[in-house]
């Protein structure tokens, strides 16, 4: 599909593609320099219907036949950007989109930029800018859970609670403010112990947004879910099993991975980001230490971690170390190749750890594990609450700015500070609810925003 957005859309329609009506004769390509007919050169006008497919032919401006297509022309405001749009629908094939491209920017079209098409959509009030930016979403998501988000996000699930929140303080505003410039009127505009109610209840929902944004970030970016373990412990193995594919070589000599390796699962609608790390310890080479080195390093980026341990032999000042490094994290302690006869007892792991045995070879006490990890982070009760999910850190940012300014406005009223003082925190939080949903942004922003989506969108 070829899409063109502005004004001059319609035109370049007209001047290049022909109607073909049910019925009618075939329309064949003419000779360069034979001119159609006046009535298939118009631009779509009182002969054309809006959001209407047409099938008919493309031509280039020597009248050479690029495609039989079907067309269609939205006009403005109705259409994604608010702007005139035109769409031609093509046969699939690299060249003939190449073809009919190369023909539209000889027309004076030019090649959009990276979510140029949602830019202008926000520009011109189709959207708004957390709309906009879960229409990058929905097109990156990796799991049924992360495209749910998107399209809650994209249909105003953030941006209606974020708007009413913005509203109340506006209010609020409205009336400090009213306070500030009519300090003599006898009755009192402003009632503190009202403020004082409101600005707790924005402050308790600013905070409950906050509280749950860590939960949308695994949702929209995947859990990193980092495999530790000395080596020839069993972490190939696992990915393995985990991925029901061949995504790391196996051998029984220690040492075979020697970088990161990393896959992407979904699990109950989650997708699980799996790294299996180079063996943890004293590296034999160069490059294995490096390995090592890249290994603690996803460690320290990890959302969860499993720690594999080998139950057929001894415990080893190894593992001691991998116990140690996994017990800062959020971890689960794996007790792999139970398959085999017992070395020690797995109860000198317990201390408060998860543990859950299994064997990566037979598979036993997969689906344990498999059930066990959703389960953490609360995504089990997901479909069950009403949850607001934030899943971008520009939405963090700006409501930890808003939560800032809400709390000084709070203490300069519990300080029986001037009216201005508070008013001039409410405004504060109000501009930073506005970065939200776009009612108050840099273009340095919009910029930052845009650049990340792809072409065509």
């Amino acid at each position: 599909m070829v899409r063109i957005s502005g004004p001059r859309a319609p035109e370049i329609l007209g001047g290049m593609f022909r109607k073909v009506e049910a019925g009618s004769k075939k329309l064949e390509a003419r000779k360069e320099g034979q001119e159609f007919p006046a009535s298939n050169l118009q631009p779509p006008a009182s002969d054309w219907t809006s959001h209407h497919l047409y099938y008919g032919k493309i031509f280039d401006s020597q009248n050479q036949l690029l495609d039989q297509a079907l067309a269609v022309w939205m006009k403005a405001p109705r259409s994604f950007t608010g702007e005139e749009v035109v769409e031609f629908h093509l046969h699939g094939g690299r060249l003939i989109a190449l073809k009919v491209l190369e023909e539209v920017s000889r027309r004076g079209v030019r090649s959009a930029e990276a979510g140029e098409f949602s830019q202008r959509a926000f520009l011109n009030g189709k959207m708004d800018l957390a709309q906009a930016e879960a229409v990058a979403d929905m097109i990156a998501a990796q799991s049924t859970q992360a495209l749910k988000l998107a399209q809650e996000q994209w249909q105003g699930r953030l941006s209606g609670p974020v708007r009413h929140l913005r509203q109340r303080l506006l209010e609020l505003l409205v009336n400090l403010e009213a306070a500030i410039d009519f300090p003599e009127e006898e009755i009192e505009i402003i009632d503190r112990k009202a403020i004082l109610v409101l600005l707790e209840d924005c402050l308790h929902q600013i905070r409950r947004w906050l509280a749950d944004y860590e939960l949308g970030r695994i949702i929209r970016e995947g859990l990193r879910v980092v495999l530790i373990g000395k080596p020839n412990v069993g972490k190939s193995s696992l990915l393995n099993l985990l991925t029901r594919e061949e995504a790391a070589l196996v051998h029984h000599e220690p040492g075979t991975t020697r970088d990161t390796v990393e896959r992407v699962i979904n699990l109950g609608g989650l997708a699980l980001r799996i790294i299996d790390t180079a063996g943890i310890r004293e590296g034999q080479g160069e490059v294995e230490r490096m390995g090592i080195e890249r290994s603690r390093q996803w460690f320290e980026k990890a959302d969860l971690v499993l720690a594999l341990f080998d139950t057929s032999i001894p415990l080893t000042e190894e593992d001691e170390e991998i116990i140690d490094l996994a017990s800062k994290k959020r971890c689960l302690f794996l007790l792999n190749k139970v398959d085999l006869p017992p070395a020690w007892d797995p109860i000198a792991l317990a201390l408060g750890h998860e543990l859950i045995p299994l064997s990566a070879k037979t598979g036993e006490g997969l689906k344990a594990l498999e059930e066990k990890i959703p389960s953490l982070f609360g995504l089990a009760e997901l479909e069950k609450g009403d949850h607001l999910l934030l899943n971008q850190l520009r939405h963090k940012e700006a409501l930890e700015k808003g939560e800032a300014s809400l709390r000084s406005a709070l203490k300069a009223l519990e300080k029986g500070m001037s009216t201005e003082f508070i008013a001039t925190d409410v405004m504060a939080a109000v501009n930073h609810l506005g970065e939200i949903i776009g009612e108050v942004t840099s273009e340095h922003i919009l910029e930052d925003i845009f650049s990340k989506f792809c072409i065509g969108k």
